[in-house]
Parts: structure tokens; sequence; C-alpha cells
């Protein structure tokens, strides 16, 4: 499969990212569950704007909640439709076990050709309603790409139709003020993913961060 043959480098570019970012903001915080790095960066994501079904998606849109992104498209055989269907599990063990902040899902397709808002849309609720899809021109999708360190690549030389597309996996944690929080680096685990974002969560909002 494409997507098991180009793994190795998705790892290695989204590594070489977080090492960038971490040598920046600082080192993670001991003690942390596997999966996930937990990054302390003050400067809120770069101002950015999608649309999808239900209009306009801004920075704006992730202020006031937790946000967890992740990147991919819709006709996207296995990891995207694993990664949501994570989300909704994380979304439901959390709801077992209170106090957990809230928090939104956003599914960025980097494939705006074939993902129009009306796709999206059916998409975003056959996993979950409240799931919220966007998706933008190469150009709105760099403002968040760059920042975030995702990678994607549409192999459609040959076909417009029927193409594949090589992206990241890894979702991304948003605090409530738009700063990124945590990148959880696959294989994801829901257990592990609603343990770190309840701890990531209170724990900031604890310090008043």
């Amino acid at each position: 499969m494409r997507w098991l043959l180009f793994s190795g480098l998705l790892l290695t570019l989204l590594g070489a990212a977080l090492i960038v970012r971490t040598a920046r903001i600082g080192p993670s915080p001991a003690g942390e569950l596997p999966g996930v790095t937990e990054i302390r960066d003050d400067k809120p994501l770069p101002d950015f704007v999608l649309r999808g079904p239900r209009g306009e998606f801004k920075n704006a849109h992730l202020l006031g909640r937790w946000s967890f992104m992740f990147f991919g498209y819709t006709q996207c055989p296995d990891v995207c439709p694993a990664a949501l269907a994570l989300m909704k599990d994380v979304r439901a063990m959390l709801g077992t076990v209170p106090p957990a902040p809230t928090f939104q899902v956003v599914f960025v397709s980097v494939d705006p050709r074939r993902d129009t808002d009306k796709l999206l849309g059916e998409y975003m609720a056959a996993f979950d309603p409240s799931f919220i899809g966007v998706s933008g021109d190469d150009a709105a999708l760099s403002a968040l790409t760059k920042n975030l360190g995702v990678y994607y690549q549409r192999n459609d030389g040959t076909d417009l139709a029927r193409y594949t597309v090589d992206h990241s996996a890894g979702i991304y944690l948003v605090d409530p003020r738009g700063r990124l929080a945590a990148v959880f680096s696959p294989p994801q685990e829901a257990a592990k993913v609603a343990a770190n974002y309840r701890r990531i969560a209170l724990s900031r909002a604890s310090q008043g961060r």
C-alpha cells in the first residue's frame, strides 16, 4: 500500500518539524504518556481563512474552546476515517469521566478540488454531526500547514478524478487561545489521546494558561 511505503518519510518530516518547534519553545514536560508531544507556545496560530459547509472558518473559531485538528481528505482509504472514528471514541470516553473540558474536532481537507462543501458535510456527519469540515486552496492551507509542519502531496499528475493524497497523520491540539498545545503522533490510541488531553487541558486551566 502506498501509504505504508510513504509513512516513514511522513514521520521523519513531522519529527523534524517538531524538533524545530521544541528547540524554539523549550522541552516537553516529563511524565507524558507515549504518543504525544506537548508544546508550550505563547504565539497563536497565524491568521488563516478556510471554508466549509458552515461558511468561513478562521482563527476566531478556535477561541474559547479546545480544538483537535486533523489534515487529510475524504477519499482517504484508511488513515482519515480511522482518525475521525478515534476522535468519536475520545469524545465518548471523556463524556464518562468528568471533569473534561469540551472540545471541537476540525477536519482540514488538503484536497479542495474534490472535497466540496457538500461532500465535507456528508463526510463529517457520517462520524459525528458536530465535527467540522473545512478546506481551501494551497495558498489558504499554507498558513496552517507551514506553521504546524503538515506535509501533503496530491498524486494527480495523470488522473484528476481518481488519485491519492499523501499526508501527515498527526492530530494537532489547539488551546482555547488559539495556540498549538500538543501533537498526537501515529499510531494513536483513543484511551491515550483522551487521557493526555484531559491532563493537558486541566493542567493548563489550573495554571491560568
